[in-house]
């Protein structure tokens, strides 16, 4: 939304693009040129001497008031795009109550990047883990193009050291350092390749998965690598996710389990967020490995405990499933609260004891409880006639669902 006129300064927010002035539409020039006053952080000021040379450079913590205390046309100077992730709207909102803010958007790294790479973005997923924290795992796993700003913590080889280490060893990885620079540099590789480099902040970098999981496909028992540990069945799988009402970009539990079945089907709901996949059997987490890397759900991290060992270094969870509890229910679901007051829990069991010992924890702890029983019964084709046989009954038992 636009500022209303209610003071006498004329603030400007000027995209900078690169910080660089070849980089600077006429527009911009234009715009630094006339105003009575031009702030900027260090980096961008000195890529702009020659453009303006008595450019005020602050810490960007100091430039919404540095800008209220001057007077006339205030000229505010921004790297990357106005539009997305940009400091363009904190500053608007703090600056609207003192005049009027006009933007002035400038060539984008994204824009760049992709004309350097002669690709488009129309049809990639956009991030920015630049300085923040974020999923990364996700978006890769389930699209062919991903293009993010990197940078702080998240500069391009560490976040190519953690596809490697995922096993997201079949996509391709582009990095643009220093874009419209004289020390730009591109690179292109697998991640395993450009872990190996050093890029600094001002990076852009570009992932393609010529073989993305399709999350809206259901997963069936037949889809997974079986061994000897036991696996919730498919209709359990589809009504077990829907109830815990995972959102794209939630942090949840999979405690139990087994094959890792159900972790695969809540990480194609959390498409943007992660799953951790506790389990204590060796073979289980050998096959929960092979799961992953045969379906293509990236975004699981495989954690080898009994819970509730383990829970403690892990993220606050959203919400969470218990498959299996090895007899630690009560210390469990206590974990989840205490980690979680809000958390959400669902729970499975087959035995009346399971039932009730689920129903005891849950509400112990003060959860809202309710209890569903699915009876699945599967055609099988005898002769001319389809046969119906009936599954075992499960429980499912939620918390604050």
């Amino acid at each position: 939304a636009g500022c209303d006129d209610k003071g006498m300064n004329t603030y400007v927010l000027i995209g900078a693009g690169m910080g660089t002035e070849t980089m600077l539409t006429q527009q911009a020039r234009q715009a630094i040129q006339r105003a009575d006053i031009v702030l900027s952080t260090g980096r961008l000021a000195d890529g702009l001497t020659s453009v303006r040379a008595d450019v005020q450079t602050l810490a960007f913590s100091q430039l919404a008031q540095r800008a209220q205390d001057s007077t006339g046309t205030v000229a505010v100077l921004l790297s990357g795009d106005t539009g997305f992730y940009s400091a363009a709207k904190s500053l608007t909102q703090k600056l609207c109550g003192s005049g009027t803010v006009e933007i002035l958007p400038g060539i984008s790294s994204i824009q760049l990047f992709c004309a350097r790479f002669h690709t488009a973005y129309d049809d990639a997923v956009l991030l920015s883990l630049h300085g923040r924290s974020g999923a990364l795992l996700a978006p890769v796993s389930y699209n062919r193009k991903v293009i993010m700003l990197t940078g702080g913590e998240n500069k391009a080889h560490v976040l190519c050291q953690r596809l490697a280490d995922a096993g997201l060893t079949h996509i391709t990885v582009s990095v643009a350092e220093n874009l419209g620079a004289e020390t730009e540099r591109l690179v292109s590789g697998t991640p395993e390749q450009l872990a190996r480099e050093t890029f600094g902040d001002l990076c852009v970098m570009m992932t393609q998965n010529d073989r993305p999981t399709d999350s809206s496909r259901a997963l069936r028992d037949s889809d997974f690598v079986r061994g000897e540990v036991p696996m919730t069945k498919q209709e359990v799988r589809w009504l077990a996710a829907s109830l815990l009402s995972v959102k794209p970009d939630e942090i949840v539990y999979d405690i139990g389990a087994g094959t890792g079945s159900v972790t695969m089907e809540l990480a194609r709901h959390a498409v943007r967020g992660m799953v951790y996949a506790v389990e204590c059997k060796p073979e289980a987490v050998e096959l929960l490995h092979r799961n992953r890397t045969h379906i293509g759900c990236y975004n699981t991290h495989i954690v080898q405990a009994m819970a509730p060992d383990g829970l403690e270094q892990l993220p606050i969870p959203d919400c969470a499933f218990i498959g299996g509890s090895r007899g630690n229910m009560a210390e469990i679901v206590c974990a989840l609260k205490r980690k979680n007051p809000h958390v959400r829990v669902l729970i499975t069991a087959i035995a009346l004891e399971s039932l009730h010992e689920a129903i005891e924890a849950l509400e112990r702890n003060g959860f809202a409880v309710e209890i569903s029983c699915v009876n699945v019964s599967r055609a099988k084709k005898v002769a001319r006639y389809h046969m119906m046989t009936a599954q075992n009954p499960v429980y499912l038992i939620g918390g604050n669902l």
